[in-house]
C-alpha cells in the first residue's frame, strides 16, 4: 500500500493557483490582475423595489441625508443624500443607459438579485467582492445595512462557478471600493473608516497566496474608499486627487512610470469614480466636465452618462460595476 501512495504522488498538485490544472476545473472565464484591460464580464444591480423602503425614513440634520431607519430605531438600513424621496424611474434610466453602455462596448452583463428585496444597497456591487486572479474573496461589510450583501454574492459567485478563494471574516472589515489591482503583482488598499486593519492583515495573507503585494493608503476621515481619489485609466495613466491622496504614495506611482491626471477640484464629488472599459477608454460622469477635459487632453477616451441621482445614494460608476472578467496587459 505504501508503495501505491508513492506512485500516486506523482500527480501531486503543489500549487493550484500556477497548476494548469486550475483552468482544467475552473475555466478560464474570471478573474482580473489589473484595472484597465478590457472588460467581458461585469456584475451590476438595477435599483428597484428595495428603495421605496426609503420613504419610510427620514431626513436628518446631522447626517445631511435622508436615514431609513430598523424598526426599533437601532441600525440604519440606508441614506439618500436629498430631501426628497428618490426618483426610483430617473435612477433606472440612468442605470439602462449606463448598462447600454457596457453591452455596446462588447460586455456580458450579469445583475445581483435579492428576492427579498430587505436589503436596499446592492446597486453598489463594486463593494460585495474584490476579483482577483484566480477566483473572488468575499467581503465584510463595517455597516449594517450591507450585511445581507455577503450571502446574496456567495450564492451568486457559486452559481456562475467562480471559486471562492477566500472572505474577510470576524472583526476584519474590507469593502471593494477601497481595493484596486494595480497590476498582476501589486494591490492597494485604501484604510478607513471601513476598512480595518484586521481586514486589511487578513486580505495581505488572501493576496500572498498569489504573490500579490498589498500597499495601504491612509484616506482621510471624510472619505470612506480608495475609488474616492484614485482609478486607473490606460495602461500607465492613473486618475488621481492628489488634495487627497498622501504625498508618499503619489511619488511612488510616478517612480513606477504612470502618468497622474488631476481630478478638477470644481468638478463634483465622485467625479472621478469612473470605470475602465479598456486602456484609454473610461466610462465617466457627466458632470465631470474639468477632469474629463483632463482625461482628454491626456489622450483618454471619455464616455459620458449622467448618474446625478444614482450619485445620491452616496455612490458612483466605478461603485456600481464589479468587473467579473478582465483581460491581461502587457
Amino acid at each position: 500500500m505504501a508503495t501505491l501512495q508513492m506512485y500516486m504522488d506523482r500527480s501531486r498538485i503543489d500549487n493550484m493557483f500556477t497548476s494548469e490544472v486550475y483552468g482544467e476545473v475552473w475555466g478560464n472565464e474570471f478573474g482580473v490582475d489589473n484595472s484597465v484591460g478590457k472588460i467581458r464580464k461585469i456584475l451590476i444591480h438595477r435599483p428597484g423595489e428595495e428603495l421605496k423602503q426609503l420613504a419610510e425614513g427620514s431626513y436628518e440634520e446631522e447626517a445631511g441625508a435622508r436615514i431609513l431607519k430598523s424598526r426599533d430605531g437601532k441600525r440604519i438600513r440606508n441614506y439618500f443624500k436629498s430631501h426628497k424621496l428618490p426618483d426610483i424611474g430617473l435612477m433606472q434610466e440612468q442605470h439602462d443607459r449606463m448598462a447600454e453602455i457596457l453591452r455596446n462596448n462588447g460586455i456580458e452583463i450579469f445583475y445581483l438579485e435579492d428576492p427579498s428585496y430587505y436589503w436596499t444597497n446592492l446597486t453598489f456591487t463594486r463593494d460585495v467582492a474584490l476579483m482577483l486572479p484566480k477566483g473572488v474573496v468575499l467581503t465584510r461589510f463595517a455597516m449594517y445595512f450591507h450585511q445581507g450583501d455577503t450571502c446574496i454574492t456567495q450564492k451568486f459567485m457559486a452559481e456562475q462557478g467562480i471559486p471562492i478563494i477566500g472572505a474577510i471574516q470576524g472583526r476584519g472589515t474590507v469593502e471593494g471600493g477601497s481595493f484596486s489591482m494595480l497590476d498582476a503583482h501589486t494591490a492597494i488598499v485604501g484604510r478607513s473608516v471601513r476598512i480595518n486593519d484586521a481586514g486589511i492583515e487578513q486580505l495581505r495573507t488572501l493576496l500572498s497566496y498569489q504573490d500579490i503585494e498589498l500597499i495601504v493608503v491612509d484616506m482621510p476621515a471624510y472619505y470612506i474608499h480608495l475609488d474616492e481619489a484614485f482609478l486607473p485609466v490606460d495602461k500607465e495613466k492613473i486618475l488621481v486627487s492628489t488634495f487627497i491622496l498622501p504625498h508618499w504614495f503619489l511619488k511612488m506611482l510616478k517612480e513606477r512610470g504612470y502618468q497622474l491626471i488631476e481630478t478638477d477640484m470644481e468638478d463634483p464629488m465622485l467625479t472621478n469614480n469612473c470605470l475602465a472599459l479598456e486602456p484609454g477608454k473610461v466610462l465617466f460622469s457627466a458632470s465631470g466636465v474639468k477632469t474629463r477635459k483632463n482625461l482628454e487632453k491626456a489622450g483618454v477616451e471619455t464616455i459620458p452618462v449622467d448618474i446625478s441621482e444614482i450619485n445620491r445614494l452616496g455612490g458612483g460608476i466605478h461603485c456600481s460595476t464589479l468587473p467579473l472578467w478582465r483581460m491581461p496587459v502587457s
